[in-house]
């Protein structure tokens, strides 16, 4: 019986087993599993976990002014809707002042502008002025605005 050398060994190996051919060449270059990449996770980890925890702050901080928009946007519609239900254009602002301040609270806004509530008018617009504070993510504030109308009803008797 004639004793198998590395040639013939790889000629057999390459005959029988396709998937196998460059086995001894992995081998001789010391890409064989672990034996090139030893710390390579590591490195990765140390390069991508900044960028990853910058992601995720982005993305609170993102939607952070999303919520405030909503809140703000929302308490401009409040206001709007009480400021028209009242009768005169005191009671209205008097009346839009209590709704932000239900919605939002007064530290964080300005006063609301009310206007339209005039005669012959049919609708009456309430913007807001608001600070978000952010310096749990980005370290400053951000103003957002509030727009809202709503119509008047034409047959309620106000003083103007």
């Amino acid at each position: 019986m004639r004793q198998l050398t590395r040639q013939t060994d790889r000629r057999y190996v390459a005959l029988f087993y396709p998937e196998r051919r460059n086995v001894d060449r992995f081998r001789s270059a010391g890409c064989w599993a672990g034996e090139g990449e030893r710390g390579s996770l590591a490195v990765e980890f140390v390069i991508l976990a900044p960028l990853l925890i910058g992601l995720m702050l982005f993305l609170v901080l993102a939607g952070r002014v999303v919520e405030a928009h909503g809140q703000v946007d929302g308490a401009a519609r409040d206001a709007a809707r009480a400021a028209s239900v009242a009768r005169s254009a005191a009671d209205a602002q008097a009346a839009a002042d209590q709704a932000v301040t239900d919605d939002v609270g007064a530290q964080l806004c300005q006063p609301p502008e009310v206007r339209g509530y005039a005669p012959g008018s049919t609708a009456v617009v309430v913007t807001l002025h608001c600070t978000v504070n952010l310096t749990f993510v980005s370290g400053g504030t951000m103003a957002v605005t509030g727009y809202a109308v709503a119509p008047l009803d034409q047959f309620v008797a106000r003083t103007f």
